[in-house]
């Protein structure tokens, strides 16, 4: 029998590794990482780190804008939707997250899977049978089942909200069409694996229509902790996903209908809504509106750039090329254009290097390839901007003991057929 003096002794000359330290330890060495995408990559290396880093104390050092990963684009007919990585990863922890990843949804059953919408780094995706979350970086998945109406009522429209206070957690909306010509939202949340349903919406709140795939008219516009969507060429409608209350908001007096416009948000988290006018047809005005807190007009105008005067692409821009903006996410702008063959062509760029530019009247030709964030070409189907989003929000089933993001994983959302009354 070993004497006390000897397992002393073992212990003692037992090798530190990482994992052998506690966790206020390794949170210390984690926070001395040189950036976000280091510590997220770092994080996937075991489930222990990917907890230490996930904590609140270790995500308030790295309050750097999350990197535009690439596009997703959702190819009608129902197929796999393909990605575009951006063409300016930042550096080589966000190329080695992409490398590792799956964005090709190589794990995803052949399903005839529609792209809905893409936020925390998360894909919503349905299909006729049920829809999915899937996260590309740790391969891992949660099947949710559709919403279910009692009352004979079309789910037609769905998309991510912000988590409620826990950005480990996510939320999906469904938008019910019911036989009255009423709209009535449904919530799946992730901590309960069961939907809600709220109140219906006041009279005249229409649910947005799918419409034509090279169009964004059907995509739901993320801002400010709202939804907004098209209604009319003078109407926004807002949802507040907070209160869950409906409300209508009109366009500024410059936007017309030959106007084509998105509404996002900048770097910083405003609402903007960002046009390109084409009145004057030689001449492309890009335009930026903020959304006002005080009453009366809601939109402030902050500037006006010459888009004839930028070279985003190989060539001017032209307005035989049908500009038209796509999507604006955290500051980013995505416009497309008619291309050869009937294809459509997208651009990405960060507005605020569009703004330094037209100042400065650079014509070298390193700052306008520097504009371009992503440049692809596709024949339809609706896009979606990736970005890479931390703490990622957990896809572990509700009442789920096991691991849902170990690559390739995957979990029934348990329960998520109930329903409850607000």
């Amino acid at each position: 029998m070993a004497s006390p003096r000897s397992d002393k002794r073992q212990r003692q000359s037992e090798p530190t590794t990482l994992l052998s330290l506690g966790d206020d330890m390794l949170a210390e060495i984690l926070c001395r990482l040189p950036s976000l995408p280091s510590l997220a990559r770092a994080a996937f290396a075991c489930p222990r780190l990917r907890d230490v880093a996930s904590s609140v104390a270790n995500r308030t050092r790295f309050m750097s804008p999350a990197p535009l990963l690439g596009y997703f684009i959702s190819v009608v007919g129902g197929a796999i939707p393909s990605f575009h990585r951006s063409l300016l990863l930042p550096d080589r922890d966000v190329l080695g997250i992409v490398r590792r990843g799956d964005f090709c949804l190589a794990d995803l059953e052949a399903y005839d899977w529609r792209l809905m919408d893409c936020r925390q780094g998360l894909l919503l995706l349905t299909s006729d049978r049920c829809m999915a979350v899937f996260d590309p970086v740790s391969s891992s998945r949660l099947r949710i089942p559709h919403y279910t109406s009692n009352g004979g009522g079309k789910s037609s429209f769905h998309c991510f909200l912000p988590a409620s206070g826990d950005a480990a957690s996510f939320r999906v909306l469904c938008l019910e069409s019911t036989g009255g010509g009423r709209v009535r939202p449904h919530v799946y949340s992730s901590c309960t694996g069961e939907w809600c349903s709220h109140s219906l919406a006041p009279k005249g709140i229409k649910a947005p229509r799918r419409g034509d795939p090279h169009s964004n008219h059907y995509l739901p516009m993320h801002a400010g902790g709202r939804i907004y969507w098209r209604t009319n060429a003078e109407m926004l409608t807002s949802l507040h996903v907070g209160s869950m209350e409906f409300s209508h908001v009109g366009l500024p007096g410059e936007v017309h209908h030959s106007s084509s416009y998105a509404l996002g948000d900048t770097e910083d988290g405003t609402t903007c809504i960002v046009s390109v006018s084409t009145k004057y047809l030689k001449k492309f005005d890009i335009r930026v509106w903020f959304l006002k807190e005080e009453d009366g007009s809601p939109w402030e105008r902050q500037w006006r750039v010459d888009a004839s005067e930028l070279d985003l692409s190989a060539g001017p821009v032209t307005p035989s090329k049908m500009l038209k903006v796509y999507d604006v996410t955290a500051g980013i702008v995505l416009l497309s254009m008619g291309y050869r063959n009937n294809g459509i062509r997208y651009l990405a760029f960060r507005l605020k290097d569009t703004l330094w530019e037209s100042t400065t009247k650079t014509k070298t030709n390193t700052k306008r390839q520097s504009l371009i964030l992503a440049d692809f070409c596709t024949s339809s189907g609706w896009v979606q901007p990736c970005f890479m989003a931390w703490p990622r929000p957990s896809l572990k089933a509700a009442d789920s003991t096991e691991n849902a993001s170990t690559s390739g994983s995957e979990q029934e959302a348990a329960g998520s057929n109930k329903k409850k009354q607000v």
